[in-house]
């Protein structure tokens, strides 16, 4: 049985500073027992991507000339494993007998003067914008996950990336801005268009899975964090073990590639041309068998290694409507706010 965690009913709200981390109490046999029931789902989805890594075909490119597979696979591999683990937290979520997974047939209206006092971090005058689900605005917004708890009344709004730190800070500030923006109208949304009961706060998160980057305050948080933001223990053990898995079948096929590039090297050729280093005696000159040559080694310029990020790009959507939203000074019943761990 998997063990979950309660959440009193406070609202959520913006934490002055980074809530300090609650102790926590280990719980081996939930989160034993949460990993077993996925393992096989989990090598399932983990078989997929990989399949796909090898499948991404490598493009000519003259910086990379003889490198093109080994840079095509690390490209695939980094920019399918957000997809990856946002799979593997929805099968979680799965666990949780309270939490409904919602797929949003078009992505959230971001309502632009919310965004704006977000921005600014003016959050009591933005939970004061009319939140009609049905205005016209130029910019939407997709979460990778949108997570209802049906005990709590609470809506989750999850934006998952490999690695926060890829991303300027400014670009972060604008991403939670936007989600903040459009959890103005999940309330509404969920009430009109899903079976759902009605949810009184809503609540953001950017999901670190890397775990570089952890605030609270700035709504990052990280995989061991799931654990008492989804109510399952074990959860975030259990993403960290997918991601191992992924790793060990990355490292293989990259293993692969640069065994295939230094195989040539080691026997003195790179393509075509001898490798620096080495010396070959030509054969006997036909017609004139007495004068034997012999090929002068040719130095053969080194490539040096280069290496990049590569991020997933995805999971939110921008569309155009065209005109803008209007607003109203209407005081909600309902709160957004960042997760805090302030609020279990």
């Amino acid at each position: 049985m998997i063990t979950t965690r309660r959440q009193s009913g406070k609202t959520l709200s913006r934490p002055d500073s980074d809530a300090p981390m609650m102790d926590e109490v280990e719980t081996p046999s939930a989160a034993t027992s949460l990993l077993e029931e996925l393992i096989s789902d989990f090598e399932r989805i983990v078989a997929d991507t990989i399949a796909q890594v090898e499948a991404c075909p490598a493009k000519h490119d003259p910086t990379f000339e003889g490198y093109q597979e080994l840079l095509a696979a690390v490209r695939s591999a980094t920019s399918l494993e957000a997809a990856l683990v946002k799979r593997a937290i929805a099968l979680v979520v799965g666990k949780n007998p309270e939490l409904s997974l919602i797929n949003l047939e078009r992505p959230l209206p971001v309502h632009q003067a919310a965004k704006v006092l977000f921005l600014r971090d003016d959050w009591a005058r933005a939970s004061m914008i009319r939140r009609d689900a049905e205005v016209t605005t130029r910019e939407y917004y997709r979460p990778d996950l949108l997570v209802v708890d049906r005990a709590q009344q609470h809506a989750l709004l999850l934006d998952i990336k490999r690695t926060v730190s890829s991303y300027s800070p400014s670009a972060i500030v604008t991403l939670r801005s936007r989600m903040m923006a459009s959890a103005l109208v999940v309330r509404e949304v969920l009430e009109r268009k899903y079976d759902v009961p009605s949810v009184s706060r809503a609540s953001i998160a950017i999901i670190d899975a890397a775990g570089d980057t952890r605030s609270e305050a700035e709504g990052i948080l990280g995989l061991n964090d799931l654990d008492w933001f989804l109510r399952i223990d074990g959860a975030g053990r259990a993403i960290t073990h997918l991601r191992e898995l992924y790793g060990a079948k990355i490292r293989a096929i990259l293993r692969e590639h640069c065994e295939t590039i230094v195989e040539p090297q080691r026997k003195g050729w790179t393509g075509e041309k001898p490798q620096s280093g080495f010396e070959e005696e030509t054969k006997s000159t036909p017609g004139n068998e007495e004068q034997d040559e012999k090929l002068n080694p040719q130095a053969v310029g080194q490539v040096g290694d280069q290496e990049g990020i590569f991020d997933d790009i995805g999971g939110n959507s921008d569309e155009s409507a065209g005109a803008h939203e209007t607003t109203s000074t209407h005081s909600p019943a309902f709160a957004v706010g960042v997760a805090s761990r302030r609020t279990r």
